[in-house]
């Protein structure tokens, strides 16, 4: 939990602070440049500032798979995040680079909107469940290093359900499916995050195995800014996205996907009062054995609604100099800049 400042945050106002928080942590902001970077520097006011190596860290905006990987290996950049997957094994092969393999608590899964004619209906959502090749899609996209999803809460995490449904792949009882539903001319438009090797490369598979159960789809390629907006508003029918937890606890994802309505549980629109109701109740259970069945069963509820497609489990992926020493993620995604070392 990240302390703030009570005193600041009322005097500056929430936009104000925003823009230049106060925090406790071991680096200030001195520069916020919209869409480009954030600049900080280091907190002589901070409690371990003595062993803190930096003096500080630029963190710059590079949406561009191809240009952050080339401005790593030029030396243009210290370390970079968000390696794809089909480049690790090369980076590998310099010897000036290190590639960090972090585990992690992401989770990708493909957004479908509730909202949005018959994807309303569970058995469509069922149905397109059971169209895509997960284990082939996981295979090819992540080059190994990912593994197949079965629930929202990832592998490795408290309360994960291992056993929970994994619905086969069968185009042919997917397209009967969608047939007995009156969707068998079903046509989905797909925003795609342009710039982002693996979110275009599953988009092509996903385009593809959809084709096989009659499902046209058009993917709509924006920059990843604009894609969020659209998420968040509704213009979508499906898409790709991921979440990573902030929290040991499950309740945060938990709440956000499955019980709050205001942020249209996670831009799905998905709705169950029942669920809401457990997802409520398991926040406040006291007793670990009823709050972990709690849990479990929500997961369960969860994939027989198809609240949104389960794809897989990643670990984090980045890439530094070698001289660059304690850079990485702990699997809450967070960066331990007050242990790193330039040298």
């Amino acid at each position: 939990m990240s302390i703030l400042s009570e005193k600041a945050m009322k005097t500056l106002g929430e936009e104000a602070y925003a823009e230049k928080p106060v925090g406790s942590g071991a680096f200030t902001v001195k520069e916020w440049r919209r869409g480009d970077r954030v600049i900080l520097a280091k907190n002589p006011d901070f409690w371990e500032a003595p062993s803190v190596s930096l003096d500080g860290v630029e963190w710059i905006s590079v949406p561009d798979d191809n240009t952050r990987m080339l401005m790593v290996q030029k030396g243009e950049l210290d370390a970079a995040i968000y390696v794809p997957f089909s480049r690790v094994e090369n980076l590998k092969k310099n010897p000036d680079l290190v590639v960090h393999l972090d585990p992690s608590t992401r989770e990708d899964h493909l957004l479908l909107n509730h909202e949005h004619g018959a994807l309303a209906k569970p058995e469509v959502r069922q149905a397109l469940d059971m169209a895509i090749d997960k284990k082939s899609l996981v295979e090819a996209a992540t080059f190994g290093l990912g593994t197949v999803a079965n629930s929202y809460i990832p592998k490795g995490a408290l309360y994960h359900y291992a056993d929970n449904l994994q619905r086969p792949y069968d185009p042919v009882k997917a397209k009967q499916m969608l047939a007995d539903a009156g969707a068998s001319d079903l046509k989905l438009n797909y925003v795609v995050n342009a710039g982002n090797e693996v979110d275009e490369q599953i988009a092509v598979m996903l385009q593809q195995q959809l084709a096989k159960v009659g499902v046209t789809t058009t993917l709509q390629k924006v920059d990843p800014s604009q894609s969020w907006d659209m998420l968040i508003a509704g213009d979508y029918d499906i898409s790709v996205m991921y979440w990573t937890n902030d929290i040991l606890d499950p309740d945060q994802k938990t709440t956000f996907v499955l019980g709050h309505d205001t942020n249209n549980n996670y831009m799905t629109r998905y709705k169950n009062e029942k669920v809401k109701e457990l997802v409520a109740a398991a926040r406040v259970e006291m007793d670990p054995k009823k709050r972990e069945q709690m849990y479990i069963d929500l997961q369960k509820m969860a994939k027989a609604d198809v609240n949104w497609i389960d794809l897989y489990y990643s670990p984090y992926i980045s890439v530094s100099r070698k001289n660059i020493e304690h850079f990485g993620q702990n699997p809450l995604g967070r960066f331990t800049l007050e242990e790193t070392v330039k040298k």
